[in-house]
């Protein structure tokens, strides 16, 4: 009964301003989910459910939708259970990491040894870009590529906090102006 409208639906992602926004027709209600793109995680802040009847739908149509509404006394149960959380979670993800310059792409060339800003931009651009696609322990996975020890990383992560590259969550805006200023040599060389 209240299976997504392939036909009416709009594409599933939008950006509006600072939020990715997911939504959804299931039969009468529209579902909605919006992740702020700031947030310091990748999921949906927000969840609505609405009844989403009326617009360009012929009479017909919009009187078969509030018959399926009223048949249900409300947002039914089955609803909730259909409505794909971990998805939303997951393709948000992949969208945001879409947004920043590398995420999707090659790993950054994080150096053996850290010395300068520009070494522990790439550091945590690289841990940023790791956890976006999806690894679950980005800074064992990438103490372990480099041949360094879990101590060794966390004391370079401490250090980027210290330099201010690095929130705890995500890249700061010095550290996005570092790898842009990045970017921009290799695309010379």
């Amino acid at each position: 009964m209240n299976t997504p409208d392939d036909n009416t639906a709009p594409p599933e992602w939008t950006r509006h301003g600072g939020e990715l926004v997911w939504h959804r027709i299931y039969g009468p209600w529209m579902v909605t989910a919006r992740c702020p793109v700031h947030a310091p995680f990748n999921g949906p802040s927000e969840l609505v459910i609405r009844l989403g009847i009326g617009g360009s739908d012929p009479e017909s149509e919009i009187f078969r939708l509030m018959d399926e509404a009223q048949e249900t006394d409300g947002i039914p149960a089955a609803l909730l259970r259909q409505i794909p959380l971990a998805e939303i979670k997951a393709q948000a993800r992949a969208a945001l990491a879409k947004q920043e310059d590398r995420a999707m792409n090659a790993a950054y060339p994080v150096p053996a040894r850290c010395r300068a800003e520009e070494d522990y931009t790439l550091l945590v651009a690289e841990l940023a870009r790791m956890r976006a696609t999806g690894t679950t322990a980005p800074q064992a996975e990438l103490a372990g590529r480099l041949g360094i020890g879990k101590a060794t990383m966390s004391e370079r992560i401490k250090r980027s906090k210290e330099l201010g590259l690095w929130d705890g969550k995500q890249l700061t805006d010095k550290a996005r102006a570092i790898l842009t200023q990045w970017h921009q040599d290799q695309e010379g060389n």
